[in-house]
């Protein structure tokens, strides 16, 4: 003999077996809610460093050189410093008297040239104007450091800097060298990616060499 739930009983145990399912069914949504939360507030890591500038720093490096570093490194979410570490040891921020850095259209031993000293071949692939228009000028800071920037993204930073900086010059000392100037232009810890304008004075207006003649 079989026996029979009464109608309303079935109903309410179905009824219960819904409200069970349901609040599996948020309970997994409302963890799954938790661990994304948790995973999507963790920083990338180094993509936002910002340090103020040292007493170095802005001893050392003009006015506009320090604006452009830290805006490149706020478009491309990279720590400004390494970008100034890497103009120190290229072309000393625009102030080597070098032909390859000062003179447009020169380029030293190796075929690179301008304040980032570009090879022309890197340069074809990473050269980049801080709007996006117009045709990047390797002797022109603004495009010569947000191009700069660039090629560091593209090369593994924030996430790997050392890495970045070997990509742009294959020696372990200039890494050295790149990371020891950066530590020197450091101050305060800000904890957040810089703004566009910086901690100096934007220029009124970023100066742009007239295109350099063709070299055969």
């Amino acid at each position: 003999m079989r026996l029979r739930l009464p109608l309303f009983a079935a109903t309410g145990l179905l009824g219960l077996a819904a409200v069970l399912g349901a609040c599996i069914v948020l309970l997994a949504l409302g963890f799954v809610r938790y661990a994304a939360g948790q995973v999507f507030a963790l920083p990338t890591p180094q993509s936002s460093l910002s340090y103020e500038p040292s007493a170095e720093a802005i001893d050392a490096i003009p006015a506009l050189y320090l604006h452009l570093y830290e805006a490149a490194a706020a478009k491309y979410r990279l720590d400004w410093t390494i970008l100034a570490g890497i103009g120190k040891v290229e072309c000393d921020h625009g102030q080597d008297p070098a032909p390859s850095c000062a003179v447009p259209g020169a380029l030293n031993y190796a075929g690179a040239g301008g304040p980032a000293q570009f090879l022309v071949s890197t340069w074809a692939r990473y050269g980049v104007t801080p709007t996006g228009v117009g045709t990047p000028d390797m002797w022109n800071p603004a495009d010569a450091i947000y191009s700069m920037a660039n090629y560091l993204r593209a090369s593994g930073a924030p996430a790997n800097y050392k890495r970045a900086i070997y990509a742009y010059n294959h020696a372990w000392w200039y890494v050295a060298e790149v990371l020891t100037w950066a530590r020197a232009y450091r101050a305060r810890y800000t904890g957040a990616a810089p703004t566009p304008a910086g901690s100096a004075p934007a220029p009124r207006a970023l100066p742009r060499l007239a295109p350099h003649p063709a070299r055969g």
